[in-house]
């Protein structure tokens, strides 16, 4: 756990502390401190794609809440708080344009949006503002509520025309329930229940509701759903075919219709549009032309470079440097075009033996271009 004041020298802490760990849970409880050592700790979480959580009964604040931000998947208690505020200038305590600049490329750098920035940084430094599950989910900040097996409901999600909830059946899994007004949809899992709030938008059909049904860090990606909610009740829209198999979900509003982007499956692209109370799904091939997206290049080229500093270069350690989180990212740009892993691995031999990294040469064959 991550716990009491931060200071600028705890990142080398951290990443001593962290450095055999293919795959962890970061626990912050901290009032925050070094803005510097917030910022680092969350891009050591970032490079090794760890996930973040605020226990029960814990807060985390300010430069805290930003290293928290770093997580892969970031999780909050159901007692948990998580507090933001503005950068501020040490000597004056004003609110300072070029600190929130360097705010503002850490959060873009962890893959959060502007309008996320522009929420995260928009209390003055002398006050704090609560993390609220709702503001968050509209602005694409990707939380999971977890919950103690003693408080059923899991997450209240305000529409305009009255409460969804999603409840567990009880303390034994793996049932739970979307309920709105007296119509419930049932869930199924085959571990406990936990529930994120995607998004609630707007349209003119009533609220569209996105939630997502998380299975931990080493489980398959989330299943979701789509509801849509008015005055006369709750229509539950999702398709079978609605999902992500690489973990991929993105949702975006066009006035009256939402654009999902859900990755790749079999190496084809996936997308799904909602217009007139309906969801469509469409996958399709992609040119010979087609490359790795640029998010997903940056990260597997930095992954590799670090083939040259490996001690052995043999087949069995190349693959236990990675195996665990670094195979499941693997999985997932199997999806995708071009990436393979035998590839990766091919050219993690090459470099730790030539103790030579050329960062065309390895983009050209792990990226397509």
């Amino acid at each position: 756990m991550v716990e009491g004041p931060l200071v600028a020298m705890d990142e080398d802490e951290f990443a001593a502390k962290t450095a055999p760990l293919p795959s962890a849970f970061v626990a912050f409880s901290s009032d925050g401190g070094s803005l510097v050592g917030g910022l680092r700790i969350g891009e050591a979480i970032r490079r090794k794609r760890f996930s973040t959580i605020v226990p029960d009964g814990q807060r985390c604040a300010s430069a805290c809440a930003l290293a928290w931000l770093g997580g892969v998947e970031r999780f909050i208690g159901f007692d948990g708080r998580i507090r933001f505020h503005a950068a501020s200038d040490a000597a004056s305590d004003r609110e300072s344009g070029a600190t929130n600049t360097v705010v503002g490329t850490y959060l873009a750098k962890v893959g959060l949006p502007y309008e996320a920035v522009s929420y995260i940084t928009q209390s003055a430094p002398n006050e704090m503002m609560w993390l609220n599950m709702s503001d968050v989910a509209e602005r694409s900040i990707r939380v999971t509520l977890l919950s103690s097996l003693a408080k059923e409901t899991m997450v209240a999600i305000p529409t305009r025309y009255g409460q969804v909830t999603v409840t567990r059946g009880g303390p034994v899994c793996c049932i739970g329930h979307i309920t709105y007004g007296d119509q419930r949809v049932e869930i199924a899992s085959t571990g406990q229940i936990y529930a994120n709030l995607e998004g609630v938008y707007k349209v003119k059909e009533g609220d569209l509701v996105l939630i997502s049904f998380p299975s931990g860090t080493r489980g398959p990606p989330p299943n979701h759903h789509v509801l849509l909610v008015d005055q006369e009740g709750m229509i539950d829209l999702t398709a079978p075919s609605f999902g992500s198999s690489d973990g991929t979900f993105k949702a975006i509003q066009r006035g009256d219709e939402v654009h999902f982007d859900l990755g790749f499956e079999e190496r084809r692209k996936k997308t799904a549009v909602y217009k007139n109370k309906t969801v469509t799904v469409d996958v399709r091939s992609l040119g010979p032309e087609a490359s790795l997206p640029k998010n997903e290049c940056a990260t597997i080229l930095n992954m590799v470079e670090t083939c040259v500093r490996l001690l052995e270069c043999n087949d069995e350690r190349i693959f236990e440097n990675f195996a665990m989180a670094g195979q499941r990212y693997f999985n997932k740009l199997e999806e995708m075009t071009v990436f393979t892993s035998r590839n990766f691995y091919s050219v993690c031999a090459t470099l730790c033996t030539s103790k030579s990294y050329v960062a065309k040469r390895a983009r050209s064959t792990l990226c397509g271009y």
